[in-house]
């Protein structure tokens, strides 16, 4: 049994810690969030009509490959997560709209956040601790954390957290693979929730835009298990995130919720806030699934390794698992 440590929570880190657990190892998880989630989080807010839970990060996952589908299965039966099946549809630049095809969309019931919570079960995984430095060497690995304190050893650490935060806790053991997190490049979205005491008027429950200050619009209460008043996330495009990203939340918000009026007509909202995402979507990932290191015991995975989609931080998750497993210094 080798003792393994998984910086990261999110689903590439669970999905490389539940094969690596069921392979027989040791394995525990560190996350610097207070809870499951990551870019898959879900905002609860308290208002005067009753609790609304939005997932200002990421709306919604297909699936793709026989892993994630094996997982999804059970993850539906648990009541974790399931297809959601509201009206969807596409923008274009000239005003038009058609629907929104491709493969199933599913989300988490009651939130994103499910569907991390359903894949960390049965994993030794602790949050609010922000991991700082790899520290040791090969086979003895420790982690220097935020509070000062350090855990260890490990024979063996991964890294599951987006490429920015990755280069910096590897530049000093996997220098190459610190270049290549280096090399990613993510756009940042800002996104805005508002909730209603009216029903907004649209004839739809979601929407991406092809042109202007927005990327998406989305009906949260048309999401399975969830419940109170009318509520909508609302997500810069990537070129308008980027120029007004230092902006202050309230005036992000008010800008998109002004966007917003050009698709929909509604009162004003009850509630309005606005949280920035600074790495939200992989522009250029680094290409291939994950990184790993055999001799030192150090590997790297996520999404920014192949794209921008949820099926990928799983995937890369559990081929980097995959390789750690058939590794011969296990």
């Amino acid at each position: 049994m080798t003792t393994i440590a998984i910086i990261g929570a999110g689903l590439a880190g669970a999905a490389a810690g539940l094969s690596l657990q069921e392979a027989g190892h040791q394995v525990t998880l560190f996350d610097k969030g207070r809870g499951p989630g990551g870019r898959m989080s879900t905002r609860r807010m308290e208002t005067a009509l009753g609790t609304v839970r939005l997932d200002h990060g990421a709306q919604f996952f297909t699936v793709r490959g026989e892993g994630l589908t094996k997982a999804v299965a059970g993850w539906t039966t648990a009541g974790a997560c399931s297809p959601w099946q509201g009206k969807l549809i596409k923008i274009g630049a000239d005003g038009t709209s058609e629907p929104l095809g491709g493969d199933d969309r599913y989300v988490g019931v009651g939130g994103m956040n499910q569907v991390v919570k359903a894949a960390l079960e049965g994993l030794d995984a602790r949050f609010g601790r922000q991991v700082l430095a790899i520290e040791g060497g090969p086979g003895a690995w420790s982690l220097r954390f935020a509070e000062g304190e350090r855990e260890g050893p490990y024979e063996v650490v991964l890294v599951a957290v987006p490429a920015e935060q990755t280069g910096p806790l590897i530049s000093d053991w996997v220098p190459h693979m610190a270049r290549e997190a280096e090399a990613v490049r993510s756009a940042p979205c800002w996104a805005a929730m508002a909730v209603f005491d009216a029903p907004v008027e649209a004839d739809y429950d979601a929407a991406r835009l092809e042109t202007g200050p927005l990327s998406w619009i989305s009906r949260e209460t048309s999401k399975p298990g969830r419940g109170g008043p009318e509520a909508w996330v609302l997500h810069g495009s990537p070129a308008w995130s980027k120029t007004h990203l230092e902006e202050t939340a309230d005036e992000v918000a008010q800008a998109l919720l002004t966007a917003f009026a050009d698709h929909a007509t509604f009162t004003a909202p009850i509630s309005l806030t606005a949280h920035r995402w600074r790495y939200a979507q992989i522009e250029q990932p680094a290409g291939t699934p994950f990184g790993w290191a055999e001799s030192l015991g150090l590997g790297v995975c996520g999404d920014w390794r192949l794209g921008p989609r949820i099926e990928y931080a799983f995937a890369s998750g559990q081929a980097l698992a995959a390789a750690v497993i058939e590794s011969s210094t296990l």
